[in-house]
This record gives C-alpha cells, sequence and structure tokens, in this order.
C-alpha cells in the first residue's frame, strides 16, 4: 500500500509551512528594526537580507498563499465547502496566481 499524495494534505502541509516561514520572518524583522532603533551595527546584514529583492518576492508568495488557503479554510468550515473542496482549492490557487503576478507586475 503506498500513500497518494492528496490535494487537502498538501494544502495543510504547506500552509503550516508558509505560516512558520512567515512568523521567522515577521520576528528577524522585529529584531532587525530593534537594532535599527538602537543603532546596533551588527544587525545591519540582517537588514539587507529581510529586503532584499528574492526575499520579498518569496515572502509575497508565502502570503498570498497563506492567505488565500485560509479563506478556502474558512469557506470550508463554516460554509458547504467541504463537498466540493477540492475543486475549490484549485479556484483559489488560481486567484492567488493571477494576484501574485499583478503584485510583481506593480513591483
Amino acid at each position: 500500500m503506498r500513500y497518494r499524495w492528496q490535494t487537502g494534505a498538501m494544502a495543510w502541509l504547506i500552509h503550516r509551512i508558509t505560516g512558520a516561514a512567515i512568523s521567522i520572518y515577521l520576528l528577524l524583522h522585529i529584531l532587525a528594526q530593534f537594532g535599527l532603533k538602537y543603532d546596533q551595527k551588527g544587525l545591519a546584514g540582517l537588514r539587507d537580507f529581510l529586503s532584499a529583492k528574492v526575499v520579498v518576492i518569496i515572502l509575497l508568495a508565502f502570503l498570498i498563499y497563506h492567505g488565500v488557503n485560509g479563506v478556502r479554510e474558512l469557506i470550508i468550515d463554516f460554509g458547504n465547502g467541504a463537498l466540493y473542496h477540492k475543486k475549490l482549492f484549485w479556484v483559489m490557487m488560481v486567484i492567488g496566481v493571477v494576484v501574485y503576478v499583478a503584485t510583481l507586475a506593480a513591483l
């Protein structure tokens, strides 16, 4: 018997990973701002890393996925979304990609 990755399990796992990554970024951002306030030169490298274009683009993808999947989970929990959760996942991912591309174009 082999385990098959299913849409709900993948969505759950990626949602947890993006949530943890966003939390870590937020903690590092607060630490970097603390260093900026008290003029600590040691945190300048951290500020440069957090404001790098690649990090911002990845963070944007994580934020959009996490938010869109959170809305999907709300629909599933408080509506009739459990009946069509796979289709809802793909609809929300298309919406997320459109928002992501539009936001990247605005950068």
